[in-house]
This record gives C-alpha cells, structure tokens and sequence, in this order.
C-alpha cells in the first residue's frame, strides 16, 4: 500500500539538503543506477552528521502519520539520499521486504520518499501500483500483506539485485503508475509496496530521498527515537 502525504516539505529545507548533498550529487554518474549517501544522515556525534536537517524533514512529515501508523517505540530505522545520475538505468522491480526480513522479523518498516526535485517517469521517479493506493489514513493498514517470490540477479544493472522475477514483473507493471512528485512533496509505501523506477533520460540527476520508520521496540539497529530527533541539538551532541 501506498499514501500521497499532504505535508509539503518547505524548499528552504530541501536547498539546505541540496548543498549539503552537493558533492554527492556531483559525482553521480550514469553507469550507476543510484548513489545513497548511506552515511549522510548518521548519529556520530559530530555536528556534520546533518541530523538537524533530518530533525527538519522528520517534523514536516511526522506530525500527520504518528498516531495513524501506531509504532511503539518509533524510530527513525534508516535514511538514505536516493540520486539517479543522468542516464543512469532503471531500478528492477522490488519489494523492500525481501531485503529486511532479517532486521525487521515483525514487519513495521515504512519508507516515505521525498521530492528533492521535481520527479517524473522520465527522470527516474517512482513507479507504483495504482490500485494500491490508500488515503493517509489508510497507512493504519501497512505491513498486512505478503511477499512474493524474488530471485538474486547479481548482474542487476539497478542497484537492487533481489527482484521480481521478470514473467511476474511484466504483469505486475501494467497496473503501474509513475507517481510525478513536486520538489518538496512525498509518499509513503509499506515493505510490501511492490515498485521499481524507469531510467533516468534527462540530462540531469534525479535527486530524491528516503526515510524508513519503524517500531524499535526489540531493535539496535537503527537512526535514532523519534523523540530523541525531535529534541536534536547540534550544541548538545558535540
């Protein structure tokens, strides 16, 4: 399942993401399906950690979803840049659960992928199924569905090598719809969201990014407690 959030991140904030992303995004290259900046948003106690801009994104987006997803010990599980350089290929449909069994036995991850620019079909945005979409309240119902069956392609020129197997894929994509996403703007989807993104054919980088939420109740593994985001100061981390 899959929601359109009707928060919109302001583009003071996103700029200030931009710039700090700069290097990054100018070193994407096109025989890369995406650079993540894994480390770009991390808890080491260094005031260049960018976690108050994490802080930033998190409150713009929290506030509508909180008392709707119902997480416990809500956490921040991971966040990730998610650049596609120009010309760079597609990404092989996927579900996000097939990857995350492991880290999350009980399925409680969602991620919510944020518009650093104006996204499209042709730049690379995302695609999804259009009859999975709910409302924002609908997200009390993530993480009920099932995984279907993938297979490891180590020559995945996407950057995710556990796919839908191709047969399946085919079928499953003619109920797909490219979400367009205003810079700023932002969905979310649950683990079992199937979707993938086409190349990117413009002349420039696709830039988005993601948050994953989770329930940290039995987890150690993960960004940081919402709560403790929410009361981030760079002055008091260092």
């Amino acid at each position: 399942m899959w929601s359109r959030l009707t928060s919109r991140i302001s583009i003071t904030t996103i700029d200030a993401v931009l710039a700090r992303a700069s290097d990054l995004i100018a070193s994407s290259q096109s025989d890369s399906s995406i650079t993540f900046g894994k480390d770009f948003f991390e808890d080491g106690g260094s005031t260049d950690n960018n976690l108050h801009l994490l802080q930033q994104l998190h409150q713009c987006l929290w506030p509508q979803i909180a008392d709707i997803v119902n997480l416990e010990v809500p956490v921040v599980d991971h966040a990730s840049l998610l650049i596609k350089g120009a010309g760079a290929p597609g990404t092989a449909l996927h579900q996000d659960r097939a990857y995350w069994v492991a880290r999350d036995p009980k399925p409680t991850i969602f991620s919510v992928w944020i518009a650093l620019d104006d996204l499209s079909e042709e730049n690379g945005g995302l695609m999804l199924r259009r009859d999975h979409e709910v409302s924002v309240d609908g997200m009390s119902s993530f993480n009920t569905e099932t995984v279907l069956d993938h297979l490891y392609d180590k020559d995945q020129a996407g950057g995710f090598p556990i796919v839908i197997p191709d047969d399946v894929a085919e079928e499953m994509k003619k109920t797909m719809v490219a979400v367009d996403l205003a810079k700023g703007e932002a969905v979310a989807f649950d683990s079992f969201e199937a979707h993938t993104t086409g190349p990117n054919t413009t002349d420039t980088p696709r830039l988005a990014m993601k948050i994953a939420y989770s329930d940290g109740k039995e987890k150690k593994r993960f960004v940081m407690r919402t709560d403790e985001l929410e009361a981030y100061s760079p002055a008091l981390s260092s």
